[in-house]
C-alpha cells in the first residue's frame, strides 16, 4: 500500500523476494483514504509504468489477502480484510508530526488500536528503543513488534563494494564528493536556506570537489520541479549535480566523502555508514526531546563553510547503535513468510546491493581561476590553478563557456571558450574571432577541432595539444598569454586537482 514517494521507497526494498516467488501474487495500490496524501499525486502511473499490477483502493477493501504490507500509520489499516505489517519509511520514530506536534510522527494510536483491537499484525522496528517507543502508546503493541534489519541501511552497506564506481558515476574520482541532503519542512536543510547549495559550490575549489543535493520527495510534489529547477539554476550552473526527484539518494551517500544534512533519516544512514556529518538545519521542534536522534544531532559538528574542506571523523558508534540495532535479528523477509505461512524459498537472495544512479553531471559554464604557483624552466611551465565557480566579487579571472545563459558573464570574461567541437581548424578560428568581437574586454577565446585553437585580441593565433578539458585548457592559455611574448614557454603542465594535464603548443 503506497501513500507517498517515500513510502513507495521503502516497500521496494522489501518487495523483491515476494515478486521473484512465483508461489506470490504481488498487487499495489495507492491509499485514497480521506482524499489520499497531498504528495500521492502521480503515484498509480508511476507505478503502472514500474510495470506494477495495480488495482484501485476501492477494491482492495473489497478484497481478502494473505499479506499487507504498509510503510504510513496514516492508511486505514482496520478496514484491509488481511495481516498488516507496519513498517516506518525512514530510520524510525524520532519527530514530530507535521499535523500534530503532541505526538510522534508514524505512530498515530488511533491507526495502530482501534475500538480497543491492536490493528496491525506486525510493526517492524529497527531497534528495540522504538519498540519501547511503541509500548509506551499501548503495552498491548509490545505483542505485535518485531525488530529486523533496517532493508534499507543493509542495501547501503551492501552497495559500499561499488563505491568505486558510484564515484565514477558522479565524477568524483579525484574530488573530494560533499551531499547535501534535505528532508522537507520549515525546518530542514533547503526550508532555513535555499542558497546553501549555490554557496558551497561557488566557493569550494571546483577542481577539488564535486557537490551533489539530494531533497525529500516531499520538496519536490510540495513546489513542482520547474519551481525548484528556478530556484537552484544557479547552482547547478556552477556544477551542482542535482538529483532528479525519482532518483534514489543511496549511490550518492555510497559516494560521498562528507554529508552536509538536517534532521531527516539521511543523517542517521550517513552515520551508520561511517561517514562524515556536518549539520546545516537541526530540525528544531521536529524532533522528539531524548530520542536517539536527538542525541545523535546533539553530538554532530555544525556546518561550517570555510571549514568543510576538513570534515570530523565520523561520529561514535554508541549513537548509531541507539537507532540501528546490531543484534541477530530475523530479516523482514523472514516476517512476510512466516505471516503467510509459506516456507521461504529455496534461493532467497542477498540482500541487493544500490544499483548505480542514472543522472546527469554538469560541466560549470564559468570558472574564477587563480594562479597560486607558476615556474618555468627550459621553456616548460608549471602551473597550479584554483578554481571556483563564483560570478562576482571573487578573486581571479573569469572565464565562461559560450553557451551560457548569464551574458553578464560573458561581458565581463577575461577568456570565453566554445562549447562546440569544429569540423577543422579554420572554423574554429572563425568562430573564436566571431566572439572577441561580440565581447570587446575578452583577451582570449578558445575552441576544439583536431586541436585546441586560441585566438589573442592581438591577432595572434595559435594551435595546442592538450590533455585535460578546454575550461583548464583557457585558463592555462590565459596565464600564458599575460607574459611577455619572449618568456612565453613551449609547454605548460596544468596542476588543477581532477582537471590537471599538459598543454603541448605546436
Amino acid at each position: 500500500m503506497v501513500r507517498t514517494p517515500a513510502t513507495l521507497r521503502r516497500l521496494w526494498d522489501v518487495v523483491g523476494v515476494l515478486l521473484a516467488d512465483p508461489r506470490v501474487d504481488v498487487r499495489f495500490t495507492v491509499d485514497t483514504a480521506q482524499g489520499g496524501s497531498a504528495f500521492s499525486h502521480g503515484l498509480p502511473d508511476h507505478l503502472i509504468d514500474a510495470g506494477a499490477r495495480f488495482i484501485p483502493w476501492v477494491d482492495v477493501l473489497a478484497r481478502r489477502f494473505d499479506l499487507a504490507l504498509a510503510a504510513s500509520d496514516k492508511t486505514d489499516l482496520d478496514r484491509l480484510q488481511a495481516p498488516v505489517v507496519l513498517m516506518p519509511h525512514g530510520a524510525g520514530y524520532h519527530r514530530r508530526a507535521a499535523d500534530d506536534p503532541t505526538r510522534i510522527s508514524g505512530l498515530r494510536e488511533s491507526a495502530l488500536v482501534t475500538d480497543g483491537r491492536v490493528v496491525p499484525h506486525t510493526i517492524v522496528v529497527a531497534h528495540h528503543h522504538q519498540a519501547d517507543t511503541l509500548k509506551a502508546i499501548d503495552p498491548r503493541l509490545a505483542d505485535h513488534t518485531v525488530v529486523a534489519a533496517d532493508p534499507c541501511l543493509d542495501r547501503i552497506v551492501a552497495g559500499e563494494v561499488h563505491r568505486y564506481h558510484h564515484r565514477r558515476s558522479f565524477d568524483a574520482d579525484d574530488r573530494r564528493m560533499v551531499l547535501l541532503c534535505s528532508t522537507w519542512g520549515v525546518n530542514s536543510l533547503f526550508g532555513t536556506d535555499l542558497r546553501l547549495a549555490e554557496r558551497l559550490v561557488t566557493t569550494l575549489p571546483a577542481d577539488h570537489h564535486r557537490v551533489v543535493m539530494t531533497l525529500h520527495p516531499n520538496i519536490w510534489r510540495r513546489h513542482g520541479s520547474l519551481r525548484i529547477s528556478a530556484w537552484l539554476r544557479r547552482a547547478v550552473d556552477a556544477g551542482l549535480v542535482l538529483l532528479p526527484q525519482d532518483e534514489d539518494w543511496r549511490p550518492a551517500l555510497i559516494a560521498a566523502d562528507v554529508v552536509v544534512s538536517d534532521h531527516g533519516s539521511l543523517t542517521c544512514y550517513a552515520a551508520a555508514a561511517r561517514r562524515p556529518v556536518l549539520i546545516a538545519a537541526d530540525g528544531g521542534p521536529e524532533v522528539v526531546p531524548g530520542s536517539p536522534l536527538a542525541r545523535l544531532l546533539s553530538a554532530l559538528p555544525r556546518l561550517d563553510v570555510d571549514r568543510i574542506a576538513e570534515p570530523p571523523e565520523p561520529v561514535a558508534s554508541p549513537l548509531v547503535d541507539a537507532i540501528f540495532t546490531r543484534q541477530s535479528t530475523p530479516t523482514i523477509t523472514e516476517v512476510f513468510y512466516r505471516i503467510m505461512g509459506l516456507s521461504l524459498p529455496a534461493t532467497v537472495l542477498t540482500t541487493e546491493p544500490v544499483p548505480l544512479g542514472r543522472f546527469a553531471v554538469p560541466s560549470p559554464t564559468h570558472y574564477r581561476s587563480t594562479v597560486t604557483h607558476a615556474r618555468i624552466e627550459n621553456s616548460h611551465a608549471h602551473l597550479t590553478l584554483e578554481r571556483t565557480t563564483a560570478r562576482h566579487d571573487a578573486p581571479g579571472s573569469l572565464s565562461t563557456a559560450d553557451t551560457t545563459l548569464d551574458i553578464a558573464a560573458l561581458e565581463t570574461a577575461s577568456a570565453i571558450w566554445s562549447e562546440a567541437s569544429f569540423p577543422d581548424q579554420a572554423k574554429a578560428v572563425a568562430h573564436a574571432r566571431s566572439i572577441l568581437t561580440a565581447f570587446p574586454g575578452t583577451r582570449i577565446t578558445t575552441a576544439s577541432a583536431d586541436v585546441v585553437v586560441a585566438v589573442l585580441r592581438t591577432g595572434l593565433v595559435i594551435t595546442a595539444h592538450s590533455t585535460t578539458t578546454l575550461s583548464a585548457t583557457t585558463a592555462a592559455l590565459h596565464w600564458w598569454s599575460t607574459l611577455p611574448p619572449a618568456d612565453r614557454p613551449d609547454r605548460v603542465t596544468v596542476d588543477a586537482g581532477a582537471e590537471s594535464g599538459a598543454i603541448i603548443l605546436l
